[in-house]
Parts: structure tokens; C-alpha cells; sequence
């Protein structure tokens, strides 16, 4: 059934990330576009439902692809879902993201009453799993599958709360150290049981971002950590994308050395700033507008987005993959999601015609 989802191009999602890793010719630009809750209202559940049922949530996954035709087929635990089985308590509103609405974590001591858990025994990770198991069955071989996971920092943040953990890292960091020590060894399970799917998996780590924290902080605590969990990832599958949220202009240069395979950069970013600093270094990917251009835009202000991304970045010595500087918003309205793929066949048809960015 997979050859319905690709009738407007030459080669499938995987034909093609395989040929741009080995420098092969392709049909046109990678893309890097998850759809998220976005999909739940395309086979019309609450997102509470989808996040909360495996088949609502493959079925939502493989409207999306019929509907837009993306690169890949994405769910995840985010940057909860590690602290959520360690006892974070989430709020699933019927029509909008999941919160933390209880920290596991209330005081420093908490931290030894907790266990590294079963992935098997945690509930919304035997229903991720089982939507896993249902796209490969549909999928194939010729659809990337994705699973995001949180970076230790924004883990430990699901955990112990913004705001003490800041207090923490400056009054406690002895403290600190372990609880990200804790989060590391606390992903290996999840992370053993994704490989044995085979699929792909990222990291999120939002609360690593410039925007919250000072470049010595993210040296001290978030990269030492990072670099761990990748190298746990990397060791029974490929390196991960990195996207860290907000502004990282003063720590590309430390993200790009975590052995990530790729980095997802913010629109907080300029495109070309980030393929001058690590682009020698590291695949790039981005960083289209989520709020001002998917959101709120117009299919034409995507198409203009898309070229201007396409144009900074297509020449990155690592490759550059297209792609949204953060998640897909909820109500992003499906012509500006459809102008976006449409735009990436324009401009991004190999080999690139630089007239057409200009």
C-alpha cells in the first residue's frame, strides 16, 4: 500500500535520505516536516485520543502522509515522556499539547526513591510502540519512523520544574549532576527497546536553549550529558538529530560536537549564520517559520519562506534538510502544510537551479 503516498515524486523518503548521505543524486531537497498532533484532526479524534491510543495514532500518521506526502511518520515521547514513566503526572487536554501538571521531583531527596523503569510496563510507551509496530506493517521499507525523546536537560526540567531546577544549578549542582546522570541511564532502556523497532530517533531539548540558559551553564551541565545520551543512541543506531529550541548562536559549536548526525536549527537562528558556523561540520535543518509563516502565513508567505531557506542553506558542505524550526503547530491550516511540499519540489528539484531562489 506504500506506493499511494508518493505518486508526485521519483524516489521513496528512504531511496532518498540514502542517496543524500552518500553524496548520490536525488530527485529533490530531504525534508524533515513532522505533522504531530496536526494530524489527529485529519481523521477527526481530540488529540487527547491520539495521544492516547496506539491506532488512533497510526491512523493519524498515515493520513497525514496520504494527505501531504512527507518525508516520514514521526511519534514520540517528547521531552515528558522519560520523566512522565519516572512519575511526572501530564494533564492530556482534549484539544491542545500535554503538560506537566505534577513534578515527580517536589525535593532534591525525591530523586532516591526513584527507579530506572520497565519501558515495557509504562503505558504510553507500549502504546507508542504499538502505533510503531502498526506503520512498519504499513509503511514498509520505503517510510522513515521517528521517535523524539527528551535531551537530559529538558528531561531533568519534566522532573524537578523550571524553576527549582535553575535555583538548583547554581545553590545545589552537585545535585544536578546527578539528577541528568539519572535521566541518561533512565533513557537507555526506552531508547534499547526503539532500536529493536529500527526507527529513527531524535532528540528534543528545548530547555537547553540559549533563550533559558547561559553558554557556561550548557557546557556544564546540558553537553556533557548530551554527548552521553548520543553516544547511546549512536551505539545500535544511527546518530540523532539534535534540535534544541530558541536562540544557540553562542553553542552551535558545542551542539555540533555532541556526535549528533544532524542539527535542527530554530528560526531563533539566521540559516546562513548556522551553515557559516558548523555547516563544514554537521548536516543542517530548518529552520522555517512554525507561528509566522505555518500558523499564520498564506501559502504564498510559505513558498517565500521555503525559497529563503532552500537558498541559505542548499550549498551546506554537510547537506541541508529541509525542515520547520520547531514543531508543527496544532492548527497550522492544511493549504500553507501542502504549499510547503509543493514549494520543496519547486525549489529544491536537484539539481538546484540557483535563478530560482533569487
Amino acid at each position: 500500500m506504500s506506493g499511494i503516498y508518493f505518486i508526485q515524486d521519483l524516489m521513496t523518503p528512504k531511496e532518498r535520505m540514502a542517496a543524500f548521505k552518500t553524496g548520490q543524486p536525488y530527485d529533490r531537497i530531504p525534508t524533515a516536516i513532522g505533522v504531530g498532533e496536526h494530524a489527529a484532526q485529519l481523521i477527526g479524534v481530540k488529540v487527547s485520543e491520539y495521544h492516547l491510543s496506539s491506532k488512533y495514532m497510526a491512523a493519524a500518521q498515515l493520513a497525514a502522509l496520504k494527505e501531504y506526502g512527507q518525508d516520514s511518520v514521526g511519534v514520540g515521547l517528547g521531552h515528558t515522556g522519560i520523566a512522565e514513566a519516572l512519575g511526572t503526572k501530564l494533564t492530556f487536554p482534549e484539544n491542545s499539547t500535554p503538560f506537566v501538571s505534577e513534578f515527580a521531583i517536589k525535593q532534591p531527596a525525591d530523586l532516591d526513591t526513584l527507579e530506572i523503569p520497565d519501558p515495557l510496563k509504562i503505558k504510553r510507551f507500549v502504546t507508542i510502540r504499538e502505533a510503531i509496530i502498526i506503520l512498519k506493517e504499513e509503511l514498509g521499507d520505503s517510510v522513515s519512523i521517528g521517535c523524539a525523546i527528551g535531551g537530559p536537560m529538558s528531561t531533568a526540567y519534566s522532573l524537578r520544574g523550571a524553576e527549582n531546577l535553575m535555583r538548583d544549578i547554581y545553590n545545589n549542582p552537585e545535585f544536578v549532576h546527578q539528577l541528568l546522570d539519572f535521566t541518561v541511564g533512565s533513557s537507555v532502556p526506552f531508547i534499547d527497546e526503539l532500536t529493536k523497532l529500527d526507527v529513527g530517533i531524535g532528540i528534543v531539548d528545548p530547555v537547553s536553549s540559549g533563550s533559558l540558559i547561559s553558554p557556561k551553564v550548557f557546557k556544564t551541565f546540558s553537553l556533557p550529558y548530551l554527548k552521553r545520551l548520543i553516544a547511546e543512541i549512536s551505539r545500535a543506531a544511527k546518530p540523532p538529530t539534535l534540535h534544541i529550541c530558541g536562540n544557540t548562536k553562542k553553542i552551535l559549536e558545542d551542539m555540533a560536537e555532541t556526535g549528533a548526525g544532524a542539527l535542527s536549527i530554530d528560526n531563533a537562528v539566521d540559516l546562513e549564520f548556522a551553515k557559516n558556523k558548523v555547516g563544514h561540520k554537521i548536516t543542517i535543518s530548518g529552520n522555517i517559520k512554525p507561528a509566522e509563516t505555518m500558523l499564520l502565513g498564506t501559502p504564498d508567505s510559505v513558498e517565500q519562506n521555503v525559497k529563503e531557506c532552500i537558498r541559505k542553506a542548499y550549498d551546506s558542505p554537510k547537506g541541508y534538510i529541509l525542515a520547520l524550526g520547531c514543531g508543527m503547530p496544532l492548527r497550522t491550516p492544511p493549504a500553507n502544510i501542502h504549499a510547503l511540499f509543493d514549494s520543496a519540489r519547486k525549489y529544491g528539484k536537484y539539481p538546484i537551479n540557483p535563478e530560482l531562489l533569487n
